[in-house]
């Protein structure tokens, strides 16, 4: 599991199998965290998790929230993991958590936390 430290907005890394690599984990924080359209190198790549800062914090958010993630995150599918299955929960008002399990080429799973502002 990843959580984010609030002093220094970086994430910390709890409990990673020693097959799970950190560089995975990167790579999915980056798709996430970047703005869809934004990298220079790569127009597709990035979310659109960002536009949810300004909605509304009503239930619907939480699949569109989940939308934007599959959206981020379905370039590594076919040849980095093989399955990723995500999930959304509110543990605090203005904030979605996404569950996010991926599940390696060997089959071994993993679940990150990555939390969403909404509602700002």
């Amino acid at each position: 599991m990843a959580k984010i430290d609030l002093k220094t907005r970086d994430y910390i890394v709890e409990s990673l199998d020693e097959n799970f690599s950190t560089d995975l984990l990167q790579a999915i924080i980056l798709r996430l965290s970047i703005h869809r359209g934004k990298y220079w190198a790569n127009p597709n790549l990035g979310s659109r998790l960002y536009l949810l800062g300004r909605s509304k914090d009503v239930p619907r958010i939480r699949l569109l929230a989940i939308q934007y993630a599959k959206e981020a995150l379905e370039d590594l599918m076919p040849s980095r993991v093989a399955d990723i299955q995500i999930s959304a929960s509110q543990s605090e008002r203005s904030r979605l958590d996404l569950h996010i399990e991926v599940t390696l080429l060997t089959g071994q799973k993993q679940t990150i936390i990555y939390f969403v502002p909404v509602g700002g």
